[in-house]
């Protein structure tokens, strides 16, 4: 039997029916914004060929994810703002925070993210970003978990035997 969890990237909705149906299907994303919940839910669940597979960077090498962003746990995503985007644009731009925890470190990513669409698929093309680090965590329903709920990461195991481990 299967848990229905709510997706990491702060909608309120279950996973399958939000950022899990991108991923099953990756260019099917409507709009930048919901490309964009859909990369950080691939961060947070460790989707990293998600991640490949919706990115065309520019002027920059392909990185590898998984190695920069692997031990990292993201904790909470706002959308600050957003710039076209929206089905019927070819470019668009949105601006976000997520907290994060590595180790016994805490931060904040604060991102203008580019996207644009090729052949009727987004993709993120570049950002401009900023860390703040060792900041204090916000008490979301995220970090309310108990040690028996189970892991928001998608996992299917329990909080205790997955994230919390970290």
């Amino acid at each position: 039997m299967s848990v229905s969890i709510n997706c990491p990237c702060g909608t309120q909705t279950p996973y399958e029916m939000c950022c899990g149906m991108y991923h099953s299907n990756p260019g099917t994303a409507p709009t930048a914004e919901r490309l964009m919940r859909s990369r950080y839910t691939a961060f947070a669940i460790g989707n990293f060929d998600y991640i490949g597979l919706t990115q065309r960077l520019q002027d920059l090498q392909e990185l590898d994810a998984k190695d920069s962003n692997g031990h990292t746990r993201w904790i909470k995503l706002e959308i600050n703002g957003t710039e076209g985007g929206l089905e019927n644009d070819d470019t668009g731009f949105v601006t976000f925070s997520a907290d994060f925890k590595e180790g016994k470190h805490s931060g904040r990513l604060k991102e203008r993210s580019k996207f644009r669409k090729v052949n009727q698929q987004w993709f993120y093309v570049s950002g401009e970003h900023v860390i703040e680090k060792n900041t204090p965590l916000i008490n979301s329903a995220t970090m309310n978990l108990g040690r028996n709920d189970p892991c928001l990461c998608g996992s299917g195991r329990k909080f205790k035997k997955c994230c919390a481990v970290s």
